[in-house]
């Protein structure tokens, strides 16, 4: 079940809290959006798309974290998915530690520091408080919702990574090394990701301990996020993206993802029936 403190009721949102989480539902609907857009470009048009994505999804989780938590923690937040991951990826591309020898390439998703988009540390953002909020969902046990929301970043990378070496945004060293269908990105690059996001996760847990509020527009961005992603994901990669390299990823990004959106859909159908049953 989601965290408490003190009753078992979810605090309501304040009138600014409300405001911010509207602003987080049409934020997410832009990512949406250029998701959409993006099979329907070429080359710079899809470079664009990916940049929007990412700006309004890792807007849109941050606009939900402050109404949540308020300004100060989502401080927080912000340092420990977009500062971990950002960090990771610069000793990644510099060492090769922990992801494995890749490099991105230049000019392409705005600008870099020490050879890393800045719009890479966003990203850890956006999936890293989604995965975060959703794991509250099934426990409130940090000892089993850190692996669980780790295996969700996992999950989503089996997504991610092979759109984006497709798009040439950046390439492995190693590239025969990984999953069967999808041996361009080694397997050490989903080592590295669950190391880094359950220290990710470690440092949200110290921050965020309130109750999770499944009363609309409160889940509408992250459970947004999640099924547009899990499901969306699998649906572009089969019909709307003509890439042969990318259909074998799916049953890889369904599994995965599944292993956390699956408990998290149950539990948050149950809540929702306990809430309508309660008001009859």
């Amino acid at each position: 079940m989601g965290m408490t403190s003190g009753d078992d009721t979810p605090k309501r949102a304040s009138t600014p809290g409300a405001a911010l989480l509207w602003l987080s539902t049409a934020l997410l609907a832009t990512s949406i959006a250029a998701q959409i857009v993006y099979p329907l470009v070429e080359g710079t048009g899809r470079d664009r798309a990916t940049v929007v994505v990412v700006l309004a999804s890792a807007a849109a989780m941050i606009a939900h974290s402050a109404a949540r938590l308020g300004a100060l923690r989502t401080v927080g937040v912000f340092a420990a998915t977009a500062g971990v991951g950002w960090t990771a990826e610069i000793l990644g591309t510099a060492t090769s530690f922990p992801f494995g020898a890749y490099e991105y390439a230049t000019g392409r998703i705005g600008p870099s520091v020490l050879d890393v988009p800045i719009v890479i540390g966003l990203a850890w953002t956006a999936g890293g408080y989604c995965m975060w909020w959703i794991s509250s969902l099934v426990t409130s046990n940090p000892a089993l919702r850190i692996p669980l929301a780790t295996v969700g970043m996992v999950g989503w990378d089996l997504y991610l990574d092979p759109q984006m070496v497709s798009a040439g945004l950046w390439t492995w060293d190693d590239r025969d090394s990984g999953l069967p269908g999808v041996d361009q990105i080694p397997l050490t690059n989903y080592a590295g990701w669950a190391g880094v996001a359950a220290l990710m996760f470690i440092l949200l847990a110290t921050l965020d301990r309130e109750p999770v509020d499944t009363t609309p527009p409160a889940p509408i961005t992250p459970v947004g996020w999640f099924c547009w992603t899990w499901l969306g994901s699998a649906l572009a990669f089969l019909v709307f993206l003509d890439d042969p390299d990318l259909p074998p990823a799916v049953p890889y990004g369904l599994i995965v993802m599944g292993v956390l959106g699956v408990p998290a859909g149950s539990a948050l159908w149950q809540r929702t029936r306990n809430r309508s049953r309660d008001t009859l």
